[in-house]
């Protein structure tokens, strides 16, 4: 298929390295002859300062445009600072050839219009530049630049605007004299806040844009200043200092957007603020001793105002945050905590009970209640809800007065009829608290009029609480549960004797696994990712499964758990990476440019040498970076935040994509995503349960797209199983769906059928018939949307 791309000029690398020898020349020569000591004599040369100098600035303007020719993507900030640094050059060519030579030259002239016409122009080629993350940012951190560059321009108007303005003429003289300095101060206050949109970690072409604009204002203040005084010469270092900027200014395209420069600390950042405020209160401080110029006055206090607005914008921030927390944590019907506040709060109860006695242990109870669909059916939702609600009731009651002394009881409601208990507490603890909520549901309910009894079957689970993990207790309740329905409904059953994984199966299902795991044998599924906007599948999520040699194929969660206790999660997971991109590869190769996303586990946090390894496996498989997703949950990041930090960066500068996987279930969630280098948010499916014709989920998860925008990330809804919640994520503004509704994850050879017959929405093709498929080198490929019809119903 033919590109519909229209053909650009591109200079070829080895004309633009030649070009830019040439234009730096010219710059470099005039430079030096300002240097004081160069010049054999003292004031204007016409050759030095008229002719070399105007095509010293003239070359600034032609090295921006030879580094805008070499890039393929967006040109506009390149063309406009290119034009930007020529008119000024044509300023100083006017005042060179039309204005020196007059006895009596006017002020202002011809070329003042071109001195001050250069400033619109750099504005909109910072903004245009600085476009892609100007949307994407939030408000807070304009105001950081703000405040910044009003106290910068506070103490710059205090020292020297009093005598630039001084000078006597006409209004227009005046008027001129006054705007350089002024239109000099907002200059940096724009570039402040564009810096600051980037964390102070901006792409380095904007550094030399932005180093280039501070070395222009440095020299434009010094010649007002010097012209003031009445002291200015030709030829001097100013002279040298503004060819300087220009030139600087003319090597911003062409660059990398990768973020370049340490990365300040979180305190570093607030600091701004308060760093700012306190230096417009010294200037004030110093005008009630010295008279300053209004002017100084005016921006000092129109710093503190700003300081006070981002104040108050932070603190809106951190009520809305917090609220939104709170909101994300509570069920709505009951009042109760729901999945999220248990996956929040366990692990700081189990802290705090190994804390107080090593040897704690912890219970959980699932509760499932019998019979309540018959209620919905027969009273109504109506008379459901307000069943709910009082059970919420009664548990808060009994948790509230059972096991006196001990630490305080997790009550949530999990979803529909299901809640949970947990407690640090024994067996006997858990017993006692069992039949507590056995006592307390049993008594009746009067829903409209009707005297109603509920049962509820519970799972009890009981672990030591140094070694407990949630998912275990979870697993482990869960199956109690079920036994306890199927033996008696109204029952509860402890997970001690039904926990396959507690007899000696354990170890013979740890080798099979072993075995497995170190011969590539284990199987991978995959899931598509469907891109909102376009309806096209660009990535898949890679799921491993296991073939059990009895019991067939098994998910994660029947065996993960063997995994970890083995020690062999970091084999695994170097397994599924390798496995994976062994898929990538081929599917590269048939001309189908699929991104494969792979969920690394905490322990290869430990691995600071997995960027190379996975860079390295890249290689070998001639894939480019960015066929690679890695997924991440918390608690990599939980044990050695820095390192893991480490790890996230060096990954990302190959350019693999990094997602946090199951955002909002872990209570630091809010906490690191400022920090952390991801591209990605996956949403948890917990926040779609009841997101349909629910105002407050759907508030949440607006609210969690928005914040993932602001900082600049892609938002991904996992576990999209029905039309209607994928059309209120697409309203909401959600970026990428996965779910049942597209695609149940698939083996490969499925999956590629999937892709060409059965996608509702597109597919990704590719139309190469030969492709190249040299290591390092991209297919012939064109990602096409083909529509396809809609399926009957979600895949099973």
């Amino acid at each position: 298929m033919a590109s519909t791309t229209p053909h650009r000029l591109v200079l070829p690398l080895r004309w633009r390295r030649v070009l830019h020898a040439l234009l730096l020349c010219v710059p470099v020569a005039f430079v030096v002859s300002t240097v004081p000591g160069v010049r054999s004599g003292s004031g204007y040369s016409f050759v030095l300062d008229g002719l070399l100098n105007n095509l010293a600035y003239e070359a600034a303007a032609g090295l921006c445009l030879v580094r805008t020719l070499g890039l393929t993507g967006s040109r506009r900030g390149g063309y406009l600072l290119s034009i930007a640094l020529a008119v000024y050059g044509s300023g100083n060519v006017f005042w060179t050839f039309f204005v020196r030579p007059l006895p009596d030259q006017p002020y202002p002239s011809g070329a003042d219009a071109g001195f001050l016409l250069f400033y619109p122009l750099v504005f909109v080629a910072l903004i245009l530049l600085a476009k892609h993350r100007d949307a994407r940012h939030a408000r807070s951190l304009w105001l950081d630049g703000v405040v910044g560059a009003l106290a910068v321009g506070a103490v710059a108007a205090a020292a020297v605007i009093g005598p630039i303005v001084s000078a006597r003429g006409s209004w227009a003289a005046v008027a001129t004299t006054s705007a350089y300095p002024a239109l000099d101060l907002v200059l940096l206050m724009v570039l402040a806040a564009v810096l600051a949109l980037y964390g102070w970690q901006p792409p380095k072409g904007l550094w030399l844009l932005a180093a280039g604009l501070v070395v222009f204002v440095v020299a434009d203040m010094a010649y007002l200043f010097a012209t003031a005084k009445g002291t200015y010469v030709s030829g001097g270092l100013t002279d040298g200092v503004w060819v300087s900027g220009v030139v600087l200014m003319g090597f911003t395209p062409g660059w990398t957007s990768a973020p370049t420069g340490p990365k300040l600390p979180t305190w570093a950042l607030l600091s701004i603020p308060v760093l700012s405020t306190a230096v417009a209160l010294g200037v004030l401080v110093t005008d009630h001793r010295y008279a300053l110029h209004p002017v100084a006055v005016a921006v000092a206090a129109a710093t503190i105002l700003s300081a006070l607005a981002r104040l108050l914008f932070t603190l809106r921030e951190v009520t809305k945050l917090a609220e939104q927390r709170e909101l994300a944590q509570t069920d709505e019907l009951t009042g109760l905590g729901n999945r999220r506040a248990l996956y929040r709060r366990t692990p700081l109860l189990l802290a705090e009970a190994t804390a107080g006695a090593p040897e704690a242990t912890v219970a959980l109870l699932l509760l499932d209640l019998d019979g309540f669909k018959e209620v919905n059916d027969s009273l109504g939702h109506q008379a459901g809800d307000a069943l709910l609600r009082d059970i919420g009731r009664r548990l808060r009651q009994v948790t509230d007065t059972s096991l006196p002394g001990s630490a305080q009881t997790i009550v949530v409601r999990l979803g529909g009829d299901e809640f949970a208990l947990v407690q640090a507490a024994g067996p006997s603890g858990a017993l006692g608290l069992a039949e507590a909520v056995h006592a307390a549901l049993d008594e009746p309910y009067d829903l409209q009029g009707v005297h109603v009894r509920a049962r509820a079957s519970v799972g009890v689970s009981v672990l030591p609480a140094a070694t407990a993990e949630l998912a275990t207790l979870l697993r482990q309740a869960d199956v109690a549960m079920y036994h306890a329905k199927s033996r008696r409904l109204g029952t509860f059953s402890y997970s001690v004797d039904v926990d396959e994984f507690a007899s000696g199966e354990r170890l013979e299902t740890a080798e099979l696994l072993r075995s497995d795991i170190t011969a590539r044998r284990m199987l991978l599924h995959y899931q598509p990712k469907v891109d909102v906007a376009t309806g096209v599948v660009r990535s898949v999520e890679a799921l491993v499964r296991w073939q059990h040699p009895r019991r067939g194929l098994l998910f994660p969660d029947a065996f993960l758990p063997v995994v970890e206790t083995a020690g062999l999660m970091e084999e695994l997971t170097r397994a599924v990476l390798e496995q994976a991109l062994d898929q990538a590869a081929r599917w590269w190769r048939a001309g189908a440019p699929l991104a494969v996303a792979v969920n690394l586990s905490a322990s290869s946090l430990g691995d600071a040498d997995l960027p190379g390894r996975v860079a390295d496996l890249l290689a070998e498989r001639g894939l480019p970076a960015h066929l690679l997703e890695i997924e991440i949950t918390e608690d990599f990041l939980m044990a050695d935040r820095v390192r893991a930090q480490g790890i996230l960066d060096s990954l990302r500068r190959r350019g693999i994509r990094v997602a946090v996987d199951d955002y909002g279930t872990g209570y630091s969630s809010l906490a690191y995503l400022r920090q952390l280098p991801i591209d990605d948010l996956k949403l948890d499916k917990s926040f779609l349960d009841d997101l349909v014709g629910d105002p407050r989920a759907l508030a949440i998860v607006r609210s969690t797209i928005m914040l993932a925008h602001s900082l600049g990330l892609r938002l991904v809804a996992e576990g999209v199983e029905d039309e209607a919640t994928s059309r209120e994520l697409a309203a909401a503004g959600c970026d990428v769906m996965q779910g049942w509704l597209y695609a149940k994850a698939l083996p490969a050879d499925e999956l590629d059928h999937w892709l060409l017959e059965h996608d509702p929405r597109s597919v990704v093709r590719g139309t190469a018939a030969t492709p190249d498929t040299t290591p390092g080198t991209a297919p012939d490929t064109v990602l096409t949307t083909v529509p396809a019809p809609a399926l009957p119903g979600k895949f099973s």
